[in-house]
């Protein structure tokens, strides 16, 4: 018999012996024979599954002649201490599991008592055994109903969100939940398919619930990380599992460490992982295509913006410190990444119809007449018929008409007045002014300082500015990213 088939029978004694129904026969037995008599259990080479602590000498003498004169037949003999005891094998088919030794006997049991305790020993036995078996069926099944609802969980994630950063920081939360784990790690290959790049590592056991990602790149010849990355196969040990993440190629890799109460991983654990990685793969390319698909709307942005200015190359247009000052004010006012991705693309088309624009007025120096500042104002609708067709662009149209109201409601094109007025249009606003008096244009004789133009912005907060989006703004500024930006 194999160790792993001992263990396994010894483990099954120690449970049945402890078990209702032997519970149950012990008290009855003490009823029908002797009060003091003692039901006591063996492993199946003989050895007691609960320590005796009178008569020991005695008893395991006594099981040593029984097991010598039978392994499987039930026999009435003598005890060492000179009274009679009762030995029965606990057997299913060929496979003896233990022995039951009834000792203390005031008498030898009849036949009909021996029968009686047989098949109650039977019957207990089966019962146990239907018990175990439903114990093992849960263990195989519970993995597989994981893993169904890990799929759905995926799923959910898949539709909640396109961006990478988060998504990966979901999945690996939930291989921990799902694994019952206390680190997770997830790698993904670079464009070169050279190293694995962090991307999550999230470690419980560190006592810290927090996302780190100080961990450095790894070679594909280094560790377990590179071997599975290298070879597409699992790795699975007593304290980790190792899955590759595969769509048609190798992507990455994700790591599963330290159970929470201890226990080893098993297949069944590697069985969850697998569906967990095929469903966090989906999840993934999702979000890389999102990404891909921004950065060429980015770049169409840019070449329209690039398009319309060579139209009237004589005009002013925005600079990159434009763009960076109008997403630093949204980062300070922590605006939600999609007003955010909105505000750049805006920020990359303010004046979308200023080629509309006689050239005498955009080339005009000192003020507009009345109709001059009116054939400006109607920039906005220019604005609109070059963008609206464009449907990824339809959030961005908002701020870009909007970003010349005044917040107390007198600008134009529809004077909007405080919350009335789009974010971003608010926020685009300020940079806008900044910008404009610290930058050369052709309707005016010069550039004012950065600390005069700060100066006038704060004046007029809660006039023609929002005073959130100046409060920001006036954080930016004090910030070493703004001082490199303009030198100061």
């Amino acid at each position: 018999m194999s160790e792993s088939n001992k263990k396994e029978r010894k483990e099954f004694m120690l449970r049945f012996c402890k078990s209702s129904s032997v519970m149950l026969l012990k008290d009855g037995l003490s009823e029908i024979l002797e009060k003091k008599l003692l039901c006591l259990f063996f492993d199946a080479k003989g050895k007691p599954i609960e320590s005796i602590k009178k008569h020991r000498r005695y008893i395991l003498n006594s099981m040593k002649r029984a097991r010598k004169r039978s392994l499987k037949e039930v026999r009435a003999i003598e005890c060492g201490c000179g009274k009679p005891c009762l030995y029965m094998p606990i057997i299913q088919g060929d496979n003896v599991y233990g022995y039951m030794l009834i000792v203390h006997l005031k008498r030898l049991p009849e036949k009909r008592e021996v029968s009686f305790i047989r098949s109650f020993i039977d019957l207990a036995l089966k019962e146990f055994q239907k018990g175990q078996e439903l114990t093992t069926l849960y263990d195989t099944i519970r993995p597989r109903a994981i893993a169904l609802s890990t799929i759905h969980t995926i799923h959910r994630l898949l539709t909640s969100t396109l961006d990478m950063d988060e998504l990966i920081e979901r999945i690996a939360r939930l291989t921990l939940q799902v694994m019952r784990a206390r680190h997770c790690t997830i790698m993904l290959l670079n464009d070169l398919k050279t190293r694995l790049i962090p991307k999550a590592v999230i470690d419980l056991k560190a006592n810290s619930g927090g996302l780190h990602k100080n961990r450095k790149d790894i070679k594909l010849n280094n560790g377990a990380f590179g071997k599975v990355a290298r070879t597409g196969k699992t790795m699975l040990s007593r304290n980790s599992i190792y899955v590759p993440l595969v769509e048609e190629d190798i992507i990455g890799v994700i790591c599963a460490k330290h159970k929470s109460n201890n226990a080893s991983f098993n297949k069944f654990d590697l069985e969850i992982l697998l569906t967990l990685a095929e469903q966090a793969v989906i999840a993934i390319k999702n979000a890389q295509m999102y990404e891909e698909q921004k950065k060429m709307t980015y770049g169409s942005i840019k070449s329209l913006g690039a398009l319309l200015d060579a139209k009237s190359p004589h005009m002013y247009t925005h600079s990159e410190e434009f763009v960076k000052i109008t997403l630093a004010i949204a980062e300070e006012m922590k605006l939600p990444k999609e007003e955010t991705r909105n505000l750049r693309y805006a920020a990359l088309l303010p004046d979308t119809g200023k080629f509309s624009i006689p050239d005498e007025i955009l080339k005009k120096r000192g003020g507009l007449s009345k109709e001059e500042f009116n054939v400006v104002k109607m920039q906005h609708l220019e604005s609109l018929k070059v963008l609206e067709p464009l449907q990824f662009l339809k959030p961005v149209v908002p701020i870009i008409m909007y970003h010349h109201e005044r917040y107390d409601g007198t600008g134009y094109p529809d004077g909007l007045k405080g919350r009335q007025i789009p974010i971003g249009a608010r926020i685009m606003a300020v940079a806008d002014a900044f910008e404009a008096m610290v930058s050369s244009r052709p309707y005016k004789d010069k550039e004012i300082s950065i600390q005069q133009a700060l100066k006038e912005i704060e004046k007029n907060s809660g006039t023609q500015f929002d005073p959130d989006a100046v409060n920001a703004f006036v954080s930016v500024t004090k910030k070493p990213d703004f001082k490199q930006m303009f030198e100061i």
